[in-house]
């Protein structure tokens, strides 16, 4: 029994760094060397794509890494909840776009208030 216990141990201590290990997501990076307004316009076209109404991005940020995608937020012009949106960037510039009020219900990360994220920069 001591002998097995010893090998385990050393995977759970090899292991545990490789868990922080953040994927690269090149994608997500290009949006956020954008301007605010391009990238409000990416985010709006994203939303477009997966068939969301959103006249305008009036918000965007970045909310941080979810498995091996990047989670942003945007709210559109209108002030009811179904228009706060995450929108999920993938490595391979792949968008998911869902809306807020539906992250718990399919078991994804909950969009935290705009105060509470990274603001776009430019």
């Amino acid at each position: 029994m001591k002998r097995l216990a010893l090998p385990l141990a050393g995977l759970v201590l090899v292991a545990t760094p490789l868990q922080a290990v953040t994927i690269a997501n090149p994608a997500s990076d290009q949006l956020a060397k954008l301007t605010s307004l391009q990238r409000r316009g990416a985010l709006r076209g994203a939303l477009l794509d997966s068939g969301y109404a959103c006249t305008r991005v009036e918000k965007a940020a970045i909310q941080g890494p979810w498995k091996n995608m990047i989670m942003w937020r945007a709210q559109c012009s209108a002030t009811d909840p179904r228009y706060d949106y995450a929108v999920f960037v993938g490595p391979d510039r792949s968008i998911q776009a869902r809306p807020c009020a539906d992250l718990a219900e399919l078991k994804l990360p909950r969009c935290r208030p705009f105060s509470a994220t990274k603001p776009s920069r430019r």
